[in-house]
């Protein structure tokens, strides 16, 4: 899972669907082009998400600068 914390700005956050242009940029780790479906929501300064490990998630339609701290959350069994 991966949380992430809005420090500044805002953006739109999609979360869900199916990656586009699907490339592997490493053992963990998948980029893509953007996303087909999924869910997106307005995020701005304060907010918090948690995405599920394996959820595709994807920032676009930054306002300005928008500055995010994301973080792994350690899987629990």
């Amino acid at each position: 899972a991966e949380m992430f914390y809005v420090l500044d700005g805002s953006a739109t956050m999609t979360t869900g669907g199916k990656l586009a242009g699907e490339k592997r940029t490493n053992a963990e780790n998948l980029t893509g082009t953007g996303i087909e479906g999924g869910m997106s929501r307005e995020i701005s300064k304060g907010d918090v998400l948690i995405v599920p490990q394996g959820v595709p998630h994807w920032v676009s339609k930054i306002d300005g600068t928008v500055v995010l701290m994301s973080m792994h959350v350690p899987r629990t069994q």
